[in-house]
């Protein structure tokens, strides 16, 4: 697979993750402030949504900023959804599991959507990276 197809299977991953995370959501209850779906948390959680689908249709679309979109989209979601899910209650975009204590379902689609954000991030890393030429440097 060529690393343009790569960083499109890779931020479909992404979207994949997030949807599974948004109807985790939904499963959970929308407007339940003890549960975490705040106004502040659905709108968050919707920018994320909507950079995630840019990033993959700039990637689908092999466009020259599929990289930087990539790498932003990922590494920034993937401290949002860290922060949002599991660390102790911080504020109004808290919905931390450590007080929540959800199911093994909604640890499950927080954990993969973190990991392929990251995922996500680092293939735009990658693909910003000048390619290495086979030639030596001098010594």
């Amino acid at each position: 697979m060529k690393a343009d197809g790569r960083l499109a299977a890779v931020a479909g991953l992404f979207v994949a993750a997030n949807l599974l995370h948004t109807a985790d959501h939904l499963r959970r209850g929308w407007g339940r402030p003890l549960l975490g779906e705040t106004p502040e948390v659905l709108a968050g959680g919707a920018l994320i949504s909507v950079a995630a689908l840019v990033t993959l249709w700039l990637a689908v679309r092999r466009s020259p900023r599929a990289p930087v979109a990539a790498a932003v989209v990922g590494f920034a979601s993937a401290v949002g959804i860290a922060a949002a899910h599991l660390t102790p209650p911080w504020g109004v975009l808290s919905d931390s599991f450590l007080v929540l204590r959800p199911d093994l379902l909604s640890w499950g689609a927080v954990l993969v959507e973190t990991a392929s954000a990251v995922l996500l991030g680092a293939a735009g890393l990658a693909r910003l990276r000048p390619a290495r030429s086979g030639l030596r440097r001098p010594a």
